[in-house]
């Protein structure tokens, strides 16, 4: 007879017994040999007569606190699954929409509480059977000797030309293996007959009488089939190409394909593909048609399911952080005013993916791993999964998208320049025939959008759903019919919304002078009215705001205590110098700025020094007279202080007060012919002038 969590075998299989209805004849048992069981129903008449088996692996050791904190994390996070639902989550149409369910509640993955429920029945239905096994952690280790030795004895076709077979030994072996490693693994521009021409260099030649090396002969030395049978029979096709190219070119290049994009995709609006690239068409100037700017930026987001472009941007703004930004805000752009911006027909069916958002963005690891791109994360509650580097196969659709793009335009756009000119020998100038401009180009890549938009798809991999309902392989077809059973798990967001939600967050300081934020000033109404700047000038304090760094005319500024609406921030006359600007650009004129007074206190540190220089011996000698005319007490040269005053005033009027000499011919004027004759000293007046100014300060 057996009990609840007794073990025992059935067709050499060990299982346990996990619950018993004997009325109904129904027991629930699991596998104890399978890493991924589940429990199985059979009939307990079956195993009614068996005997329980001993358990294995019964341990009694103390365990560590580190296991005894997982292992109540794990109940923790178990038990009120059990408690809710009991037996019932042996069954596997209740247990997985029952851990679904679950795992959406607690904000926990679904993996976990899998492994945690299989775990639990497996090793007895207790606590404890959550208990980590740390003590069989590790790889095992392996058997000394990963290479094969083939060390052959007199075996081989006898060559055509006579010699000998070379019989491979354990030393040969060894060269062999040292060469493949060292060599030939290393560096994929070496051959199998560069690696093997090293190996008979290092290993197989001999000296003659004169000191002088010559290569073995045949049969004395392996042969270059030999060492090729070697090297494929030890190292394996995926050992070679990951040593030669590398993981990430073996993974895209090389790496076994079973699956498809599909795979893990739930449905639309699951995934977003994100990425950009340089369009190969020479654009012109709006305001001159003979001055070429280069070569336009496009971005394109796809959604996985349905292959439908939902945001794009084109645009001179190189593959960064702002112009994913502005990829990302046309999905809910008006596409009406966008059209009519661009001259387009507009018909909505063409965007049924208007202000959609995603449950999860992919993206380079580029523009998108910037610390702004959390912006998306926070405010529209998108997960941005950013890829590893050289794995465009992640993102194959937007890839393949933009090859799409480039076949559309490349017939029919002047000024389309190939990738492979650029390598081509004289290749040909096509920037000559360069007549479009951007609002052009805005025009042709719009048409291109909606063109692929309704386009079918070819062998596109249509699910027996899709087939029963006549649906047609075209990514508005696609996603109008998926649409319907995933709208309850998407979420749109107003073009103000994700706007905003976009913008950089920063901190700036209020000044008296206004909200300092990266070298410019900024004033609004409600700063003004609660007297902000007033504050300020006693205490600084610091405020939160929004901004795009593409121009410094107005930002953001978050309420103090986080509750109240943004405010719209003007540049103050302080700034107004950079209307216009980028925050970039500003930066670069602060910058300028700062030099500019490093040099103008450079040239003021000299100016001091050589005023010093200049007066210092005038100082000295000034101290010498002082000296020579002996010592005073302080009270009687202070004592003199007015009279002496008044004295030099005098001399000192005399010197710059007094009129030139008239010329001799000149009749003296009436002035003149009153003043007393030449020689004789002018009038003291200093004592009138210093009783003058007496009664002036009184």
């Amino acid at each position: 007879m057996l009990f609840m969590n007794d073990v025992f075998e059935l067709d050499g299989v060990r299982m346990r017994l996990l619950h018993a209805d004997v009325p109904a004849n129904v027991a629930w048992c699991i596998s104890l040999a399978s890493a991924i069981a589940w429990p199985v129903s059979i009939p307990y008449a079956q195993i009614a007569n068996l005997t329980c088996a001993p358990e294995k692996d019964v341990s009694h050791k103390t365990h560590s606190e580190a296991c005894r904190r997982k292992c109540a994390e794990a109940w923790a996070r178990l038990e009120p699954l059990l408690q809710k639902h009991g037996n019932g989550l042996f069954d596997p149409r209740t247990r997985n929409h029952a851990i679904e369910e679950y795992a959406q509640e607690r904000k926990c993955a679904q993996g976990t509480l899998r492994k945690d429920l299989r775990r639990y029945w497996q090793r007895g239905q207790s606590e404890l059977a959550l208990m980590p096994g740390y003590d069989k952690s590790g790889r095992p280790k392996k058997p000394a000797g990963d290479v094969v030795l083939e060390i052959t004895a007199g075996r081989g076709r006898p060559p055509d030309a006579g010699h000998g077979i070379f019989q491979v030994t354990s030393s040969d072996i060894a060269h062999m293996k040292q060469v493949i490693e060292s060599m030939y693994l290393k560096d994929n521009r070496k051959t199998t007959v560069d690696a093997h021409t090293e190996l008979i260099q290092k290993h197989y030649r001999y000296e003659d009488g004169n000191q002088q090396l010559f290569v073995n002969p045949p049969g004395s030395r392996p042969s270059l089939r030999q060492f090729r049978h070697f090297l494929h029979t030890n190292y394996d096709v995926e050992v070679r190409l990951r040593s030669r190219e590398g993981n990430s070119d073996y993974e895209r290049e090389h790496r076994k394909v079973l699956g498809t994009v599909l795979a893990d995709c739930q449905g639309v609006g699951h995934f977003y593909e994100i990425d950009a690239t340089i369009v190969d068409i020479f654009l012109v100037s709006r305001e001159d048609p003979n001055k070429i700017i280069g070569k336009p930026t496009l971005y394109l987001i796809i959604d996985r399911k349905s292959r439908l472009i939902v945001g794009f941007y084109f645009g001179l703004e190189s593959a960064s952080w702002n112009a994913a930004l502005q990829a990302i805000l046309s999905i809910s752009e008006n596409k009406r005013s966008l059209c009519e911006r661009y001259g387009v027909e507009y018909d909505p069916e063409d965007w049924p993916a208007h202000a959609v958002f995603p449950r999860e963005f992919l993206a380079d690891r580029g523009d998108m791993i910037s610390h702004a791109s959390s912006n998306v994360v926070d405010g529209l509650q998108v997960t941005v999964t950013n890829l590893p580097s050289k794995r465009p196969d992640w993102k194959p659709l937007v890839e393949c998208g933009f090859r799409l793009m480039h076949a559309t335009l490349r017939p029919i756009a002047p000024a389309y320049d190939p990738p492979s000119n650029a390598t081509r020998r004289r290749g040909k100038h096509y920037e000559k025939d360069a007549c479009l401009n951007v609002m052009d180009f805005g025009h042709l890549i719009l048409n291109a959008i909606i063109a692929h938009n309704r386009r079918h798809i070819l062998n596109y991999p249509l699910n027996p759903a899709e087939l029963a309902s006549d649906v047609k392989p075209c990514p508005t077809a696609l996603w109008n019919h998926d649409i319907v059973s995933r709208s309850g798990l998407l979420t749109r967001y107003s073009e103000e919304k994700v706007r905003f939600s976009l913008l950089r967050k920063e901190t700036a300081t209020v000044t008296e002078h206004g909200v300092e934020f990266r070298g410019c000033y900024y004033s609004f109404q409600q700063a003004l009215t609660q007297k902000w700047f007033e504050t300020a000038r006693k205490r600084r304090f610091k405020v939160v705001v929004s901004f795009d760094p593409r121009l410094v005319n107005q930002i953001y500024v978050h309420a103090l205590n986080g509750k109240g609406e943004p405010q719209i921030a003007d540049l103050t006359a302080r700034s107004r110098n950079y209307v216009g600007y980028s925050f970039e650009e500003v930066r670069y004129y602060e910058l300028l700025r700062q030099e500019v007074r490093l040099q103008s206190e450079q040239q003021r540190l000299e100016n001091s020094i050589e005023f010093r220089d200049r007066t210092q011996q005038m100082i000295a000698d000034a101290k010498g007279r002082l000296k020579s005319v002996g010592k005073s007490s302080r009270s009687a040269r202070r004592a003199d202080i007015k009279p002496a005053r008044n004295e030099e005033l005098a001399q000192e009027r005399q010197q710059q007060a007094r009129l030139q000499p008239p010329p001799a011919e000149a009749v003296p004027d009436t002035a003149t012919a009153k003043s007393p004759s030449t020689g004789s000293a002018p009038p003291d007046h200093s004592s009138r002038l210093a009783a003058i100014r007496d009664r002036m300060r009184a």
